[in-house]
């Protein structure tokens, strides 16, 4: 008959704050990793298209940030450039989606603000908090999903 463990104890308890200590020095949890799960699972219950980054790196961990102008997103039924600029110091938006008189969304928290595309698929917000921020683009078909992006810092 195998014999059980000992319950934990005092020395165990320290082991184990130890080493989250350690872990939480050496590598942390991302700050924004919680809402990107919670978003990505609930993508089945809104019945959209997640959009993927294209063109991305190897998708290492760096010790430093880095920035971008332009970041462009892809699904199976569209793309999205968006690039990220200022106008008289105000953080502005432009985008250009795959066609015009499309309903796009930014996203940031829980303000939404929607733009239609003209006839060339460009859409424009300003001025912009900075913060994280998504876009849902309407359904391009009748029937059709929605799709929505990644988070990304403006």
């Amino acid at each position: 008959m195998t014999e059980l463990p000992e319950p934990m104890d005092d020395i165990d308890v320290a082991v184990l704050d130890a080493l989250r200590r350690a872990l939480a020095v050496a590598d942390p949890v991302p700050a924004q990793l919680v809402g990107e799960v919670e978003f990505t699972l609930s993508l089945a219950a809104m019945n959209a298209e997640l959009a993927m980054l294209a063109d991305t790196g190897a998708g290492v961990r760096a010790p430093t940030v880095e920035s971008a102008d332009s970041v462009t997103f892809t699904s199976s039924t569209m793309t999205l450039m968006v690039v990220i600029g200022r106008d008289a110091g105000e953080l502005r938006i432009d985008a250009w989606v795959s066609g015009g008189g499309i309903t796009v969304e930014l996203i940031q928290g829980a303000e939404r603000v929607a733009a239609v595309s003209d006839v060339n698929g460009r859409v424009s917000w300003a001025p912009v908090q900075p913060g994280l921020a998504r876009f849902l683009i309407s359904p391009l078909t009748s029937g059709g999903r929605p799709v929505i992006t990644p988070a990304i810092e403006l």
